[in-house]
């Protein structure tokens, strides 16, 4: 059987930013209008759920900004969340991870193991 290799014309994923060290510190993944189209995280603590909060916002998001977006991954686990159509972040997007869920500062506690986060958009 042969293998055939194309290039996508209008491909679903154009930028991965990647945080390796994901805990409640508040990284910028993009500045500006985004379509979310995938997010994996990875979590190597035996014991603890970790949970991954976006923000739309370009800058200035803290734990105690209400997130908008919060996605769950299991002890000792790697997920992936996909969305092909795309969830459209208007002002950018700004994201932490927690071991517990709740909004705003309630319960932003960072993991003990480091957790890895792949966030995966096109531009608007």
């Amino acid at each position: 059987m042969a293998v055939t290799t194309s290039t996508a014309a209008n491909p679903l994923i154009t930028t991965i930013v990647t945080d390796a060290e994901a805990d409640t510190t508040v990284e910028i993944a993009e500045t500006s209008n985004q379509l979310l189209r995938a997010v994996e995280i990875t979590n190597p603590n035996t014991d603890t759920a970790v949970y991954v909060r976006l923000l739309h916002l370009a800058s200035g998001g803290t734990t105690a900004t209400q997130h908008n977006h919060q996605f769950y991954c299991p002890a000792n686990t790697t997920i992936y969340y996909y969305t092909p159509l795309g969830l459209e972040l208007s002002n950018g997007i700004q994201f932490y991870c927690s071991t517990a869920p709740g909004a705003g500062s309630q319960n932003a506690t960072a993991p003990t193991s480091a957790v890895t986060v792949k966030i995966g958009t096109t531009d608007r």
